[in-house]
């Protein structure tokens, strides 16, 4: 998914109240997820192994800042506040992957440790889509779940 693919956003501002639990939900969740699969993605161009986990990471790094820039731009203007970095959890596996660079262990474990959080946030989008409240947050939702081909 490049950024020239993306459908306009919609440009009404609502009020934080009108945003239900579930788009704040949503919002911080994303913001976590893009922000570990950007560092680890990162991590991969030189820790990987293979050309075509170093294909998929480079890919990664783009379509998850792009979805992370409608994420922050969505949370400010709802009035959401997002997390400032990964959870305990996202760090320890980060430093987990980080132990295997160079080895083609790693490749595995990354390719491994991408599919549950991408099933994870996925199934969160899928029910903000459905029951989200926010046009923001489930246009966002629609564009997270388009990109899912390049997953």
């Amino acid at each position: 998914m490049g950024a020239t693919s993306l459908p306009a956003l919609a440009s009404s501002s609502p009020s934080p109240s009108a945003v239900s639990v579930l788009d704040r939900q949503l919002l911080p969740a994303a913001h976590q997820g893009n922000l570990w699969e950007i560092t680890t993605s990162q991590q991969a161009q030189s820790a990987a192994t293979t050309a075509c986990v170093k294909r998929v990471s480079a890919d990664f790094i783009r379509d998850h800042r792009v979805l992370d820039a409608g994420v922050v731009k969505d949370a400010a203007r709802l009035g959401v506040a997002l997390p400032s970095g990964q959870s305990g959890a996202q760090l320890r596996q980060t430093a987990a992957l980080k132990s295997l660079a160079g080895t083609p262990a790693y490749d595995a474990a990354w390719l491994k440790a991408q599919y549950p959080a991408h099933v994870q946030t996925l199934a969160l989008v899928d029910k903000v889509i459905a029951s989200g409240t926010s046009p923001l947050v489930t246009d966002l939702g629609v564009i997270a779940s388009g990109s899912r081909r390049t997953w």
